[in-house]
């Protein structure tokens, strides 16, 4: 769905466009009456119908650019539900295990074997620093040369490589649903620039467009027209007319 910063800036390109190619025609009419009388025998009226038409069109194909990029950029971020939801779910299974491995050492050795195997402070939720201490881990548990403390009863036992087995199958989904989340965070900033650069490129076109549009339009005499291709002071991208019907709007709202 376009967001709504787009879909004004549409509307407000496709008014605009539409008062060019309708009025053209009478536009250049009124401009040729007021401005033949100034014309030098060896000058002739310019083409003003079809300037006006070509204006329209730049604003047209700026906003039309605009769009694809914003219907880009909605894709883009509407793919990245499937690998966070992967990252969810394995740093669930991951984080599930560190606690339950945590809470063992502990109880059968009590805390002086946390930090033998990078577990004194309390599990991340962080995804991305929680495979790295799980790597950790996972190393410090296949390393015979970390010893854990006795345990402190005789009936305590901890298995080692039962829970290096468990995060040895995890960690590397997590791993990469990590890998997936951070390549489609890329794309979407990608998207994004390009998005970014045609509403740059689009209020600009739109902003210098409209206004010769209204100008030439007040020129013509069609005073009303003009009033409302006039480009927004507050808003870029839109017409000064939908700028003052939203503050009608906004103002019947609050009465």
């Amino acid at each position: 769905m376009a967001s709504k910063a787009v879909t004004d800036r549409q509307k407000s390109a496709r008014a605009v466009t539409a008062a060019a190619h309708t009025h053209a025609n009478e536009v250049a009419t009124h401009v040729a009456e007021l401005l033949s009388p100034h014309l030098r025998p060896d000058e002739e009226m310019p083409d003003v119908s079809l300037f006006l038409r070509l204006v329209g069109r730049l604003i047209a194909t700026e906003n039309e650019a605009l769009v694809r990029a914003d219907a880009a950029h909605e894709r883009e971020l509407a793919d990245d539900a499937a690998p966070r939801k992967a990252r969810d779910e394995a740093v669930e299974k991951v984080r599930r295990i560190l606690v339950d491995l945590r809470a063992a050492v502990e109880t059968t050795c009590g805390m002086a074997g946390l930090p033998r195997l990078h577990l004194l402070e309390a599990v991340p939720t962080d995804p991305s620093v929680l495979a790295t201490i799980g790597r950790s881990v996972l190393d410090a548990l296949r390393d015979e040369s970390v010893r854990l403390p006795a345990p402190r009863r005789r009936g305590l036992s901890l298995d080692r490589e039962a829970f290096a087995e468990e995060l040895e199958l995890e960690l590397p989904p997590l791993e990469k649903a990590l890998a997936a989340v951070a390549r489609e965070a890329r794309e979407a900033e990608a998207t994004l620039r390009q998005k970014r650069a045609a509403m740059e490129a689009n209020d600009r076109a739109f902003s210098r467009g409209a206004a010769v549009l209204s100008s030439t339009f007040a020129l013509a005499g069609l005073e009303d027209l003009a009033g409302r291709l006039k480009p927004s002071v507050r808003q870029p991208g839109e017409t000064n007319e939908f700028e003052l019907a939203a503050t009608r709007a906004e103002t019947g709202a609050d009465g």
